[in-house]
């Protein structure tokens, strides 16, 4: 448990303050990270499974950029405020939903058949089940 608290509080240092501008009206990128994430209508209205989700963001294909991802706990987490409520997501986006998202993060190796998942209502994180259905953000790294 020390090690997950030590864990969440290096990684919000790291991600603390994320700066959002808009590359176009469906690809928002964090300039702290240079990470572009999906903003499209897609990420409020779809859920899916863990395999689904991870087909979905491999087959994406967003104004000409394609190589999306599942984003890991850590990415995912980096566009969290907490210092918001309900949402937790920067107003940069405008697509949403107060609910989980998935990450790419497995329990015991996946053994479990359970992944973690952000919820957007708090920030908070928990880990569900891989066949239930949640929502995605695709993301992609820095190039």
């Amino acid at each position: 448990m020390k090690l997950l608290v030590l864990f969440l509080f290096t990684s919000f240092l790291t991600f603390a303050n994320a700066e959002f501008i808009s590359l176009s009206k469906n690809i928002i990128k964090d300039l702290k990270t240079s990470f572009l994430w999906q903003d499209t209508i897609d990420v409020k209205e779809r859920t899916m499974n863990y395999s689904q989700a991870v087909s979905y963001c491999k087959n994406l294909e967003i104004d000409g950029e394609k190589n999306w991802i599942v984003p890991d706990f850590l990415a995912l987490f980096s566009i969290v405020n907490t210092k918001e409520y309900n949402p937790t997501l920067s107003k940069d986006f405008k697509y949403f939903i107060s609910d989980n998202y998935w990450t790419t993060k497995t329990f015991g190796h996946a053994k479990s058949g359970e992944a973690f998942v952000i919820n957007f209502l708090s920030g908070a994180f928990n880990r569900e089940l891989m066949e239930d259905k949640f929502y995605v953000r695709c993301y992609q790294k820095a190039k």
